[in-house]
């Protein structure tokens, strides 16, 4: 198959599905208007969450439940700027000290990424229509967005039931600035995009790119990591909200696989 504009699907800066979002009130699935998490909501991710833990203690991990001093939830789902493709992103922390002398010189995080992609074979969670993600990180490395901030905006602990740091809305006029130098860096990127797949750029280009928009969105995260609401953070959002991310994605495992198949 040869990726043209004309075989992906249209992607305009105008369309509806890359515009700004940011909410007036946080979602209503899974918040009360005073801002406490919902109670079945609690309950299912706390299952889900020490499900995924339970599995991970079945592989061998040396990971009890002793281990775990928090679950939090952290993103854009306790945040304004939430969309249909946002996940319900879910953070533990751990005291992986045993788990570093288990397994000496080896990245734990790429060790266990790949153990939640085998549990992710065999369970398909799905809270409010939402897709789960989590991720683990341990309580005896320094937080890098401040104490017990281990990740920017506000951030919601189900374990107790309470706000690490509650998630604040940006005011109207923040909002308006934000969303117009939004649209400025969202039409370079469309700009981008437009002539890789109009010039055939090869993999190694469509990566680069890929991985400097992610640098600089986290890059910003620093600036600000009480509110990470920026104009590249939410340009970002924007061209992952409309296709622009994951068709290149696409495009560039099929450009490295192509020797591969036979039609």
């Amino acid at each position: 198959m040869k990726w043209t504009l004309k075989n992906l699907r249209a992607v305009r800066p105008w369309h509806s599905r890359g515009r700004f979002i940011y909410h007036k009130n946080l979602d209503r699935r899974i918040w009360t208007d005073g801002m406490v998490m919902r109670e079945l909501v609690s309950n299912a991710l706390q299952i889900a969450t020490w499900g995924y833990i339970a599995s991970m203690q079945k592989m061998g991990f040396p990971l009890s439940d002793d281990a775990i001093h928090d679950i939090f939830i952290h993103g854009s789902t306790a945040n304004y700027y939430y969309d249909d493709t946002s996940d319900i992103d879910i953070c533990i922390v751990a005291d992986l000290s045993g788990m570093r002398a288990a397994f000496p010189g080896v990245d734990l995080y790429t060790l266990m990424k790949s153990a939640l992609g085998s549990w992710r074979r065999n369970y398909r969670v799905r809270i409010c229509g939402r897709g789960v993600d989590f991720e683990i990180v341990d309580i005896n490395d320094v937080p890098r967005f401040g104490p017990n901030a281990y990740k920017v905006g506000g951030m919601y602990s189900i374990m107790r039931d309470e706000w690490i740091r509650p998630t604040i809305r940006l005011r109207d006029d923040q909002i308006r600035t934000i969303r117009r130098d939004a649209r400025h860096e969202f039409r370079q990127i469309y700009r981008m995009y437009r002539k890789i797949v109009r010039d055939g750029m090869a993999p190694d280009f469509i990566e680069t790119f890929l991985a400097r928009l992610t640098t600089q969105r986290r890059q910003t995260f620093y600036d600000s990591p009480a509110q990470p609401v920026s104009a590249r953070t939410m340009a970002f959002r924007m061209a992952r909200r409309c296709g622009i991310v994951r068709d290149l994605r696409e495009r560039a495992i099929w450009h490295r696989s192509k020797n591969f198949n036979l039609d």
